[in-house]
């Protein structure tokens, strides 16, 4: 298992426009939206690989790469260049096609000279917009025992939950014999009919087996260049294709909800994730700040990173990312404030989420009147009001 991980090549894919996460990702690749005031959600992708023994890491970046560049350059730059083991970019370059990424595979595929220059002998393909920690040991053991062609990641949820995602179906074996993407009415899991087996949209791959389906899939004009409904499909019926089941925590970043709810459950004696467990840390890029001064503040059930100054305020079920500023008689209730933000004295936020280096004005309120919000914020299916980067009313 240790000798295949040191012939993996893992390729994160970065490439995603987030649009269901605007404003959050007007400014910046969905990979890189700040998570927990600590992190980016790349972090845990990126952690889970390293903590695995994968150390051969390309992220393939799109879309307004600028700050995740910036945060791998800052936070991930750890390998020595003599040791053979990094973690670098690729942006679609027109070495195979003169046009940007159009699909997961095809940005595989666009990079397939960097796969033959590696001759890795198998390819991990992780999406870079996932909360989870997952050792990918336990998928290259899988993959070993099966002598499987294509792997996918794979977890059971409700039934009635299930037509968002690509459904798998197995045998008794785990082998899948039959995939379906966003399905109307979705395949049964074989031990239990109300749960559905659903990709997590990560993928290994035995090297020439992947080669060969990309350049098939390339020379489809119909083809819409996805692992999940071209490149999965096409390979079950002549390869080995299996599942590998996993059901600890794991979460879709794919909304504005989503995502507010991933981060308050972690507000909790007992989150998810144990953040701090030595044996599997979630590395990121820690900036230079000094330590929180807290004078008077109600604070319950928060997290709040360094350098913020929070003044006789009450903070309630929050998130504060560092170098917030928090003026007296404010109330922060159910809410996320990125990195920078200043809250002026008697502003009042409910559900809310600010972009980093906005400011609320004195007295201001927000999440307590739809119409109103609605002029400023996006507001969510649920509520939650959403400030872009740099926000103010002034």
């Amino acid at each position: 298992m240790e000798l295949l991980s040191k012939k993996t090549l893992t390729m994160v894919l970065c490439g995603g426009k987030g649009e269901r996460l605007y404003p959050l990702t007007r400014d910046r690749a969905k990979p890189s939206v700040p998570f927990l005031g600590a992190y980016r959600i790349i972090d845990f992708s990126l952690s889970n690989a390293l903590n695995s023994g994968l150390r051969r890491i390309a992220l393939l970046t799109q879309y307004k790469s600028q700050s995740l560049e910036r945060h791998i350059i800052n936070g991930w730059n750890i390998f020595h260049a003599e040791s053979g083991d990094y973690i670098i970019s690729l942006p679609a370059q027109g070495r195979v096609s003169d046009h940007w990424y159009e699909g997961t595979a095809d940005a595989v595929f666009q990079n397939i000279y960097t796969i033959q220059q590696e001759n890795p002998e198998a390819v991990l393909v992780l999406s870079g917009d996932h909360v989870y920690d997952a050792d990918y040991r336990q998928l290259l053991l899988f993959f070993g025992q099966t002598g499987a062609d294509a792997l996918i990641m794979t977890r059971t949820i409700p039934i009635e939950e299930a037509s968002r995602f690509g459904v798998i179906g197995v045998d008794g074996e785990r082998r899948i014999i039959e995939f379906m993407e966003k399905p109307k009415k979705p395949l049964a899991a074989p031990w239990d009919p109300l749960k559905s087996l659903i990709s997590m949209g990560v993928y290994l791959f035995k090297t020439p087996v992947l080669i060969k389906a990309l350049l098939k899939d390339a020379r489809n004009p119909r083809s819409s260049h996805d692992f999940g409904k071209d490149i999965i499909p096409s390979l079950i019926g002549s390869h080995r294709v299996y599942a590998f089941t996993f059901d600890d925590y794991w979460e879709d970043i794919g909304t504005i909800d989503a995502y507010w709810e991933a981060n308050m459950a972690f507000l909790s004696p007992s989150p998810p994730l144990i953040l701090k467990d030595p044996a599997w840390p979630i590395r990121s890029y820690k900036p230079q700040y000094p330590p929180t001064f807290i004078s008077g503040a109600d604070l319950r059930s928060s997290i709040v990173g360094p350098g913020c100054t929070l003044t006789d305020c009450c903070i309630v079920n929050s998130i504060i990312a560092p170098g917030v500023r928090i003026a007296p008689g404010a109330e922060i209730v159910d809410s996320i404030l990125f990195e920078n933000v200043e809250i002026r004295r008697g502003a009042r936020l409910r559900k809310v989420i600010l972009d980093k280096s906005s400011t609320v004005p004195e007295g201001f309120e927000i999440g307590f009147d739809a119409d109103k919000d609605g002029r400023d914020f996006k507001i969510s299916r649920t509520g939650i009001r959403v400030a872009p980067k740099g926000w103010t009313s002034e």
